[in-house]
């Protein structure tokens, strides 16, 4: 399994890339072996079995770091589309996807609270893009033309 990501003009990838890119293979690899349980399409997300990073960890044998998993399930975990169907009665899915125990209230109330926290964040870092973006001014005829004779000038001289 190859997760290639390209980076623009042969820049070297920065540190948060690098740990993105390490998350989304390790969630490829768990989806290609546990697809009953593990997608990587975020809206198809469904609640886990609790201490299904175990059950991983005994049948794959190393072949993922503890801290790889634990990166890769927190950021599972933390999608937006499977807070969204973490609700009560909800069932959790075990490595064959098979139910594995269902959702308590009091996990529900826990993901409505991170899924409002994550809209919060959304909402200030839309709000602060657009404060921090200066207005862009379109420009009117006279502006084109007056562009386009001060780039003919120095041909000119």
């Amino acid at each position: 399994m190859n997760v290639v990501q390209s980076f623009p003009s042969g820049k070297s990838p920065t540190a948060r890339q690098r740990r993105e890119q390490a998350i989304a293979a390790t969630i490829a690899l768990l989806a290609e072996l546990y697809p009953k349980c593990f997608s990587v399409y975020q809206e198809r997300r469904r609640p886990l079995k609790l201490g299904i990073h175990l059950d991983i960890q005994a049948a794959l044998d190393s072949i993922i770091t503890p801290a790889e998993l634990h990166q890769a399930l927190g950021y599972y975990c933390s999608n937006s589309a499977y807070l969204s169907s973490t609700r009560t009665g909800t069932e959790r899915l075990d490595l064959n996807g098979e139910p594995a125990g269902a959702v308590t209230a009091d996990e529900e109330a826990h993901a409505k609270l991170v899924l409002a926290r994550i809209r919060t964040k959304q909402k200030a870092r839309t709000v602060a893009a657009k404060a921090q973006a200066p207005p862009t001014k379109r420009l009117s005829l006279a502006d084109l033309k007056t562009a386009a004779l001060a780039r003919k000038k120095p041909m000119e001289d």
